[in-house]
């Protein structure tokens, strides 16, 4: 965790001297994959499909916002755990590392939904708060590109909140 921290802030304490200088144009992109969700224990494990939209304002920094909707379910304890959605909003400092590869940092807020079904009950929680990650992305040519991040959920109404792993496919604009 304090690795997280230490790399998110050192990742805009490099961006933000440089958040002034503009790109010719913003740049947009879209990206779509599989994000591992896990709580820390052995007994739940959550597989989602996530896609992101990004505003990249200039080379350091820019926006997105991220929705994974959840797929599966584990047991545990005779509850059926399923993970109904997770959406999120992040801002992102990137240090770029050349033409076609930059490292990034996020922090955000975001919110998990929670579906918990036992003996033919249903009930559905949220649980929400901030957010913050690392990862790097590779472009093949102009626009077309895969991404890694690593996400850190911390939510107080969960104990040990979430940690993520998305692997994508990104489209830039």
């Amino acid at each position: 965790m304090r690795l997280l921290v230490i790399a998110a802030v050192a990742a805009s304490a490099v961006a933000l001297p440089a958040a002034a200088q503009t790109m010719s144009k913003p740049e947009f992109s879209v990206s779509g994959g599989y994000a591992r969700y896990v709580d820390g224990s052995d007994e739940w494990d959550g597989h989602s499909v996530t896609g992101r939209a990004t505003a990249r304002f200039n080379r350091y920094f820019g926006v997105e916002a991220d929705l994974a909707v959840g797929i599966g379910s584990s047991e545990i304890l005779g509850v059926d755990v399923s993970m109904n959605h997770n959406i999120a909003g992040y801002a992102v400092a990137y240090l770029p590392l050349s033409e076609n590869a930059d490292l990034f940092a996020r922090v955000g807020y975001g919110t998990t939904e929670f579906d918990l079904e036992f003996g033919g009950t249903t009930v559905t929680d949220n649980f929400d708060g901030a957010t913050m990650g690392i990862g790097g992305q590779y472009f093949f040519d102009a626009n077309n590109g895969v991404r890694m991040d690593v996400t850190r959920h911390e939510y107080d109404e969960l104990d040990g909140g979430l940690d993520s792993v998305a692997f994508t496919y990104v489209r830039r604009f």
